[in-house]
């Protein structure tokens, strides 16, 4: 039981290439489609929060705010990553991935004196660690360098902070006595809020020329739902079952690596970096040893 973090942290990242790929191939906006995505979310998620015991507010509106904020993060983020794979290819959505990474691991060791502790007490482990993530995060980068690009990363700077965040804050607020029923609660609020945010946000949607509902609009949410609802299962119980919320956030630096697979499998033209995948893949395994 104590590496089933890092077996769903592997499904993440593995669901999370086909959203990417998926959502590319799709080619829809990012905003009406994150509206719809969350909606019918929401709406999977309603029945069966409505049979779990909530956490009591007084006690824990900081696990509210957190879900709340996660939400609002999604628009954000999936906006953004989703136009970027739309302009370029998938993995450019994916730009944010090493930056963030890094900012979660920076980030917990401020916030968490036991992580200071535990990083500074076993000097081989956390080198190794630091090591790899400065491997995967170079080979990321070289897996394609025409897609890294000052404007590419400015882009994506947004995502960063949101989702470090989000996952930091998530972490430190949820209750973990009943992880199954809070998770589904959580997912349920989070799903919600983001769904009222972007509803609020209409008025000042990107693109309002474009209809806010047509049958492939719909059709591809329907699909992003089922994978995007996966993929939050997995990568939240990860990140709250993980001795580190970073150590989630760097498997999922292997994304590309199932993207540039995939291309090769299908045979889809991919200009991607063999040997930086290799890399890639090498430091993770490392990595996961270390860590599990």
């Amino acid at each position: 039981m104590e590496s089933l973090w890092l077996w769903l942290a592997l499904a993440s990242s593995l669901i999370s290439a086909q959203n990417v790929e998926m959502n590319r191939r799709a080619k829809q906006e990012g905003f009406r489609l994150n509206l719809w995505r969350m909606g019918l979310s929401a709406l999977f998620w309603l029945p069966l929060a409505v049979l779990q015991p909530w956490p009591e507010f007084a006690l824990h509106w900081e696990f509210y705010l957190a879900a709340v904020l996660s939400g609002m993060a999604l628009i954000v983020g999936f906006t953004i990553q989703n136009d970027l794979a739309l302009k370029h290819n998938g993995r450019v959505a994916v730009l944010h991935m090493p930056l963030k990474a890094v900012a979660v691991f920076l980030l917990w060791a401020l916030c968490m004196p036991e992580a200071r502790a535990h990083y500074f007490e076993n000097w081989a482990m956390t080198s190794g660690v630091l090591l790899c993530l400065i491997i995967m995060g170079g080979a990321l980068f070289a897996f394609r360098k025409n897609d890294v690009s000052w404007q590419g990363l400015k882009a994506v700077l947004p995502i960063v902070g949101l989702y470090a965040a989000a996952d930091i804050y998530t972490r430190l607020t949820m209750p973990t006595a009943d992880l199954q029923s809070t998770l589904i609660v959580f997912l349920f609020v989070m799903t919600s809020s983001s769904v009222l945010a972007s509803v609020l946000y209409l008025p000042w949607r990107p693109r309002p020329e474009l209809p806010l509902s047509h049958p492939k609009l719909v059709r591809a949410a329907g699909w992003a739902a089922v994978g995007g609802t996966l993929n939050q299962v997995c990568f939240f119980a990860a990140l709250m079952l993980g001795p580190s919320p970073a150590y989630v956030s760097m498997v999922a630096l292997l994304t590309p690596v199932w993207l540039l697979v995939y291309h090769r499998a299908k045979g889809i033209p991919d200009n991607a970096s063999p040997l930086a995948g290799t890399a890639l893949v090498l430091a993770a395994v490392v990595l996961m040893y270390l860590v599990a």
